[in-house]
């Protein structure tokens, strides 16, 4: 709904109003006032969410205009600000009779029932405003919008947003919330479409370029958008989200090294630090600076240290850098503030089986698969895992469950390979291994490091003599 303005007066003189009044309740006298001062100061308090001075002005007002329409429309807002809503409903049903043609009776009302839930009414109550002449017939349209966005109905909330834009261009609202609506709705070439109109009108508009390149990005348009970005920082050298954005977009390009330059030119307005810091490492990782990565890592979990991605990202340094007891450490953490995250439970199972920490690392493999994570990399190097403790029955429940979500894999399909030959089917796991190195020959040095005693077979050593002869070896 529309929020308060307090442009009625400059800033000092509201200031010098303001202290006045608050002045006034202070030393417990009295003070005449205008009835455009009470309405400012009950802006000005109902804003700042300072209720009990906002309701010593509604007894100002009582005492001194007892029967203005307007101030009473303000106190029904400030009724229902207090989670008064019925007060406020009954107040302004006391003045409709002479308020009907007041649009700012109906906002005010509009506003009361969708805060209780009523967006139908609220729908109603707005319609009617319309029908009253207004100065900012784009503000009730906005408002429209979002009581159709409660209600889930996108496609009327971008009707309306687009009826806001075309009485004020100037609206950054409504352009915010009509990307908004195209990204819910997945609109994105039609979100292309009318931005493009937009900056075809209003081509210095630098929230419609912005808006205009999220939604070539979102499309994949790679190169547009960054042309959209580029012109948004031309119009607006302040506008931080297009650097966000466009250096994400390099990302997406593989283009790091400039993502990084980008990324650093974010840091510089004080927004999203943390996450740009570990954007900015994994850029430095991509690019294989693992020492730079490592520090940009430090610094977003300096700025959040509950960022378990950045723990992650760190801990991946860490073990790129040999610092195998900092690594665990980390990953630990990121577990910590994520308890439920299967992707941190198999990085975890990864470094403790890179370190030899075998059960250890059985037990992550195991929490990875209760919280999701089911990836096929999770199955391979599980049955790795399996197949270096010599566990036949993990092995074969491991390569079973993977086989059963991922068939197609040639590695468990020779991990199931091995496991028949480790209990004694050694006729069908042949006919097996046979099959599958006619389509993988590579596979045979696989097969050898975690089942050496198969080469102790007459058949397996004229199947690997076979294999060389036919790849010219």
């Amino acid at each position: 709904m529309e929020e308060f303005d307090e442009n009625f007066f400059s800033a000092s003189d509201l200031t010098d109003l303001v202290n006045r009044f608050e002045q006034m309740v202070k030393q417990g006298s009295s003070s005449y006032y205008e009835v455009d001062d009470l309405e400012s100061l009950l802006e000005h308090f109902m804003v700042h969410h300072h209720l009990d001075l906002a309701f010593k002005v509604v007894e100002t007002a009582h005492s001194q205009h007892p029967n203005n329409n307007q101030l009473s429309i303000k106190e029904a807002e400030l009724l229902s600000l207090a989670d008064k809503h019925s007060e406020a409903l009954e107040l302004l049903s006391k003045v409709e009779t002479f308020e009907s043609f007041n649009p700012d009776f109906h906002i005010a009302r509009a506003n009361i029932l969708s805060q209780t839930g009523h967006y139908d009414k609220a729908i109603r109550s707005l319609h009617e405003a319309l029908k009253c002449s207004s100065d900012e017939p784009d503000v009730i349209y906005m408002n429209l919008a979002i009581e159709h966005q409660n209600l889930e109905e996108y496609e009327q909330a971008i009707g309306f947003l687009q009826k806001a834009l075309e009485t004020n261009p100037e609206n950054e609202d409504a352009l915010y919330e009509l990307a908004y609506c195209y990204e819910l709705t997945k609109s994105y070439p039609a979100a292309v479409s009318y931005f493009s109109k937009v900056i075809d009108k209003h081509p210095y508009n630098a929230h419609a370029w912005f808006n205009l390149g999220a939604a070539y990005q979102a499309i994949g348009e790679f190169e547009k958008a960054l042309t959209a970005f580029d012109y948004v920082i031309i119009i607006d050298e302040e506008f931080h989200a297009a650097y966000f954005n466009k250096a994400n977009v390099l990302v997406r390009l593989e283009r790091h090294g400039e993502a990084i330059d980008l990324y650093k030119k974010a840091l510089a307005f004080e927004i999203l630090d943390s996450l740009i810091y570990f954007y900015i490492g994994d850029c430095y990782d991509h690019i294989g600076d693992t020492k730079a990565a490592l520090v940009y890592f430090e610094k977003a979990i300096k700025k959040d240290d509950t960022m378990a991605e950045a723990w992650i990202g760190a801990s991946s340094a860490l073990d790129e850098l040999g610092r195998e007891i900092e690594a665990l450490e980390y990953a630990g953490k990121a577990i910590k503030f994520e308890p439920d995250n299967g992707d941190y439970y198999c990085f975890l199972a990864g470094l403790q089986m890179k370190y030899d920490l075998l059960i250890d690392s059985a037990d992550s493999f195991e929490k990875a698969i209760e919280f999701g994570y089911e990836e096929e990399d999770l199955w391979e190097d599980y049955s790795q895992l399996a197949l270096t403790l010599k566990n036949t029955e993990l092995i074969g429940e491991i390569v079973h469950k993977g086989l059963d979500i991922f068939p197609e894999n040639k590695l468990l399909q020779l991990y199931q390979c091995i496991y028949r030959y480790s209990i004694g089917n050694d006729e069908e796991a042949f006919e097996l291994l046979v099959e599958l190195l006619i389509q993988e020959p590579a596979l045979i040095e696989e097969f050898v490091l975690y089942y050496p005693k198969a080469i102790e077979s007459k058949d397996v050593q004229f199947l690997i003599q076979s294999l060389r002869i036919s790849q010219g070896n």
